[in-house]
């Protein structure tokens, strides 16, 4: 059996294997989607979706995008292929809008044999960008983040697996034989019933590969052993590139052929650089030949330091798609991977959506002697039907919608954290002072303002406050209590939102209450006696230094003179109130 017929065999025992131990995700359907069947679809040029668009399709489709919604839609080229084709990108975000918002990537079509990958990717360009001002959902994330879209990777794959269905590498030409030709020897449609079949023979242990069907091009005596390219796309990248794994083949005849080192290939260096050029705080990488959601790491089995965010992630694209989820590493190990190489060298959370497998797929027919069948199925085990090409790719439609929201949310986000007043039980007419602690978890700075209200009214504004991405910042208030109320307040306090902040509850925070009293009623319950005189002088010796001062104990409220110590003077104010009282007995 070659090697590269063994991987094939043996990674469709590992996926329907490891699939079988997944934690499987539970579907729910999102309100925009059940809406679907009401948005605007137009069918010129990428015709209908009942057809696997080729290269020229998808490149006019792209570009019609580009002229028709030049407001936010712009279609660049990243590099070029093998075979001298541009690979294109489309951005999609409301161009008009000019701050700073999170980018996000997606990429298909990795993998020539994959095509619904390119398919689910170029379906989401044509809806989003035709239905810009009359979806809100849409509406909204283009006007609120940067959408990059590499719709088909392996642009030469087209082609190549037009003529042979089982191409998976790119179209790099490479002497699989070693006779000084390249690429003259590839399967061929022998009986033509419109299938490149291989031959296997059941050993009594094991399945073995014969040959490929086909005929010997190149009159060597072998049988279809050197195809068109190439190298594995998803072995290429420069992470963990050469790591001892179990797919990541350094021999030129496998189908995941590494390639020479890495980033060898114009494909790969083109995504590289894209990527290099921008922030992309995450990205997902569309496959097929099973439906799960993978992250990295992929090359090992340990997790990575962010497993616990990964697996949130997932879990939750996992519910959106009725699908499983589970570290890459646990379907295969594999090295030089796209989503390790996103993660491990942009720090971007990358994962991998396997969007369709259809394991039925495979036919087998009598060989030509005893315990030998051909196989054929392989576009169908990848790909499914085109009449069904609609429904998968609507199925996963919600990984965009809730990868980019995610983003939307994650990077525009002002928090208040913490509210710490000088002491929570407090005199009638001090002038109390009270910290406002607030944290920017978005990405960028800000300029907001910031409220501390006391049963709703308000105590003080600081406006123009400035913070920094992923930091914080303390405020302080005072409030002067003069003729105020004795009793229960609660404090609250509240940042204005930023721009383009979406998840705006935690703006405002209202845990901390305070007790407006008379002096020396340290126990809050309005009146001055012997419980008072007591927790002050179990207080004693207490200062502003002291473990528990402002929380949990509270020693400060015994500070009856505010200065920041309980000693003799406390206790002897306390004795002075004695028997006092603003309630009734």
């Amino acid at each position: 059996m070659t090697v590269r017929n063994a991987c094939s065999i043996i990674l469709r025992m590992l996926l329907l294997t490891s699939l079988s131990t997944s934690a499987l995700g539970f579907s729910i359907q999102s309100a925009e989607f059940t809406a679907f069947g009401e948005l605007q679809m137009e069918f010129t040029p990428w015709g209908d979706w009942e057809h696997y668009h080729n290269y020229s399709e998808i490149v006019d489709t792209l570009l019609y995008l580009n002229d028709t919604y030049s407001d936010i839609v712009d279609v660049f080229s990243i590099g070029r292929s093998w075979q001298d084709q541009d690979i294109y990108c489309i951005k999609l975000t409301n161009e008009n809008l000019t701050f700073i918002k999170p980018e996000v990537l997606f990429v298909g079509y990795h993998h020539a044999r994959e095509l619904i990958s390119s398919e689910l990717s170029l379906y989401f360009s044509v809806v989003v960008a035709s239905n810009y001002g009359v979806n809100a959902t849409f509406t909204r994330l283009l006007d609120y983040c940067e959408i990059y879209i590499v719709v088909a990777l392996n642009v030469d794959g087209f082609d190549a697996v037009r003529n042979n269905e089982w191409q998976r590498k790119n179209t790099h030409s490479c002497d699989e034989d070693g006779d000084s030709f390249l690429d003259e020897d590839p399967p061929d449609d022998e009986d033509g019933d419109g299938f490149i079949e291989d031959l296997l023979w059941w050993n009594g242990v094991l399945w073995e590969f014969v040959r490929w069907e086909g005929v010997d091009n190149d009159g060597d005596g072998l049988l279809n052993e050197d195809w068109i390219g190439g190298v594995d796309l998803n072995r290429n990248y420069g992470y963990e590139w050469n790591a001892s794994t179990y797919t990541g083949s350094s021999d030129p005849n496998d189908e995941d052929y590494k390639g020479p080192s890495p980033f060898s290939e114009p494909e790969t260096q083109a995504l590289r650089d894209l990527a290099l050029a921008h922030e992309f705080k995450y990205a997902l990488s569309f496959h097929s030949g099973v439906e799960v959601i993978l992250y990295p790491w992929g090359y090992t089995s340990d997790p990575s330091s962010d497993d616990q965010k990964f697996q949130e992630i997932a879990s939750e694209i996992a519910m959106l798609v009725d699908s499983p989820y589970q570290q890459s590493s646990q379907l295969y190990t594999a090295s030089g991977t796209w989503d390790d190489w996103m993660y491990g060298n942009r720090s971007t959370f990358g994962l991998t959506c396997e969007i369709y497998g259809n394991h039925s797929a495979w036919q087998y027919d009598p060989g030509p002697y005893q315990n030998s069948y051909w196989e054929r199925g392989v576009f169908q085990f990848f790909n499914p039907e085109p009449r069904n090409i609609e429904s998968v790719v609507r199925k996963w439609f919600p990984a965009f919608t809730y990868l980019i929201d995610r983003a939307i949310s994650e990077s525009n986000n002002i928090v208040i954290t913490q509210i710490t007043p000088q002491k929570i039980i407090v005199e009638q007419g001090v002038s109390l002072a009270i910290n406002t602690t607030i944290e920017s978890q978005g990405e960028y700075t800000y300029i907001f303002n910031v409220t501390v209200t006391a049963n709703s009214t308000i105590i003080q504004t600081w406006e123009n406050i400035s913070l920094e991405g992923s930091n914080f910042t303390t405020v302080g208030f005072i409030w002067n209590t003069t003729d105020l109320i004795k009793g229960n307040y609660t404090i609250a306090a509240f940042a204005s939102p930023v721009p383009n902040e979406t998840d705006t509850q935690d703006n405002t925070l209202d845990d901390r209450w305070i007790f407006l009293t008379i002096l020396g009623d340290v126990s809050a319950d309005g009146r001055v006696d012997i419980t008072d005189i007591v927790m002050t002088i179990e207080a004693y010796g207490k200062t502003n230094n002291s473990p528990g001062w402002d929380q949990p104990e509270w020693y400060t409220n015994m500070d009856v003179n505010n200065d920041n110590k309980i000693d003799i003077t406390d206790i002897v104010v306390v004795i002075d109130e004695f028997g006092n009282s603003w309630v009734a007995p």
